[in-house]
């Protein structure tokens, strides 16, 4: 049976980090990405729909129907706006509300965001809401950041979209140092601060932060400051040549173990043995195809799989009853309270 990291009711919350645990033992990354096999994960909203707004029935149900069934995380969206020719508004709350609901719904399920969109907020409000989801859950949250897509969203937050790479650097900056100290003296494009502090602070010592795609950014500068990568789903061959390098970028840094996810919709047919077919973003196929492109993913070095249930023909509720009978007991999460487990890749085999 999987420890609840959900706080017990009337235990002291650390608010200053006066006992903060060390990075190295985070559990939510532990359970995430144990090192050396593969994970799965799930997107929301848990369900298939036309067009670009969801049901969001039976919502709550679905997340702990991942849970219960083995997946290691739950992923949120940034969508402030809808835009129907993007043709997808997640799962439409804003991700910091619907992630404190979830604190409070689930007990060991990672909770992440995939990702919040750092340009349009400030950075103060990023970490004030982060930390305190991760106080609230337990210190079960891994933040997913992005610089943004969906033109539409930034002249209504008075930003311009030509300089939101920057923004996006100057945002995440701001946001780790107001978070991993005491106080802190800083001087940035997006404010200043002496003599006062932002509370509460995380469980660990820091949030894990996780790049997706590429946000206008330099992959080394992705590797050298982030704690892992969220990417899509290219052909295999390309999709090694990135683990490839994005391992030559991150060994031996001393940051330990870093971490790449792949985001693959899925359209899991009712017939187990159809050959897949690709679909925008990802596959129509059976859970016998799918399995084995599971291990060929695993193989190359993915650490987490993503599934993104918006095409799904099926009943999202019966097939992760599916997935949790033949596909999920294969790649299990890692143990959340194991120390650093997370931290100690094992070499892979090619596929």
């Amino acid at each position: 049976m999987t420890r609840s990291t959900v706080p017990s009711a009337g235990a002291p919350v650390d608010v200053e980090g006066g006992a903060q645990r060390p990075f190295s033992e985070h559990a939510a990354m532990a359970r995430a990405y144990p090192g050396g096999r593969m994970t799965v994960g799930a997107i929301t909203p848990l369900e298939g729909f036309e067009g670009p707004v969801p049901s969001l029935a039976g919502h709550i149900e679905r997340i702990q129907q991942a849970e219960r069934a083995g997946f290691a995380s739950v992923w949120v969206r940034d969508v402030p706006l809808l835009d129907p020719s993007f043709g997808d508004a997640g799962q439409v709350f804003d991700p910091w509300v619907y992630l404190g609901q979830l604190s409070a719904r689930t007990t060991s399920i990672t909770l992440g965001t995939a990702s919040i969109v750092m340009p349009l907020r400030h950075p103060l409000h990023t970490a004030k809401a982060a930390a305190s989801v991760d106080q609230l859950s337990g210190g079960r949250l891994l933040l997913g950041v992005a610089t943004g897509d969906r033109p539409v969203e930034f002249p209504a937050f008075g930003q311009d979209l030509g300089s939101r790479a920057e923004r996006f650097r100057q945002s995440l900056e701001y946001f780790r140092v107001v978070l991993e100290h005491r106080f802190p003296h800083v001087e940035s494009p997006l404010g200043r601060m002496r003599g006062t502090d932002l509370l509460p602070k995380p469980v660990y010592r820091r949030i894990p932060v996780l790049m997706t795609g590429r946000g206008r950014q330099d992959v080394r500068w992705i590797a050298d400051n982030t704690d892992g990568w969220l990417y899509y789903t290219p052909p295999l061959q390309q999709q090694a040549e990135n683990i490839e390098r994005w391992r030559e970028l991150t060994r031996g840094d001393g940051g330990g173990f870093k971490p790449y996810a792949q985001a693959t919709y899925l359209d899991l047919t009712e017939d187990p043995l159809a050959l897949p077919r690709r679909i925008h973003q990802g596959f129509s196929v059976g859970r016998v195809s799918f399995l084995a492109m599971m291990r060929a993913w695993q193989d190359i070095g993915i650490d987490q799989l993503m599934i993104n249930f918006k095409h799904s023909r099926r009943p999202v509720a019966e097939v992760i009853d599916e997935l949790a009978e033949h596909v999920l007991p294969h790649f299990p999460p890692g143990r959340s309270g194991a120390r650093g487990e997370h931290r100690r890749p094992v070499e892979r085999t090619g596929p």
